[in-house]
């Protein structure tokens, strides 16, 4: 299997387009939000490190389309409105900082059940899983519970064989 993040892009890419919002949940260093940016409207992008704010406001120097907001991704309905086309999360840690700033279990499945409310019918969400970090795991299945929980959605997961592999869960909301 590609990078999980490039296969996310990959499968996301056919359902942006120039008048699309997205929210990316995880912003990290702005991989995702740059990507988002590069083919949607408008992104609204979230992360409770000035760190990562900083990085990706670095990394999208030439965008203006698009905007950080340095709270949880626990709180998107605080701040988003709008129905949205696409939600990307990429859990776990900010690469090349301190591991010990995790997803949490309880506010990862708020975020979700909050970014499910704001996806239009037909929209996508991505979901990258990584586990071989502590309390990655258990949020892996706190995640799968609530998947099981969840009656409107289309659930497509790519895995590798090694167990610690990170999961890619791409979520399709039905009409």
């Amino acid at each position: 299997m590609r990078n999980i993040n490039t296969l996310a892009h990959s499968l996301l890419k056919p359902h942006l387009h120039k008048e699309a919002i997205a929210i990316d949940a995880t912003a990290g260093n702005g991989n995702d939000t740059l990507f988002l940016a590069s083919h949607c409207r408008f992104v609204y992008a979230f992360d409770i490190q000035k760190e990562s704010e900083i990085n990706t406001k670095k990394r999208l120097e030439a965008f203006n389309n698009y905007k950080f907001i340095l709270d949880s991704h626990s709180n998107l309905t605080n701040y988003v409105k709008d129905s949205v086309d696409v939600v990307m999360f990429n859990l776990g840690y900010l690469p090349k900082s301190d591991s010990t700033i995790i997803t949490k279990p309880k506010t990862t499945i708020s975020a979700l059940s909050q970014a499910l409310q704001l996806l239009k019918p037909d929209g996508y969400l991505s979901l990258c899983i990584y586990i071989g970090h502590d309390g990655g795991k258990q949020e892996q299945e706190a995640i799968e519970d609530w998947l099981l929980t969840q009656t409107d959605i289309e659930v497509t997961t790519y895995q590798n064989d090694h167990p610690l592999a990170p999961i890619l869960k791409l979520i399709k909301k039905r009409k």
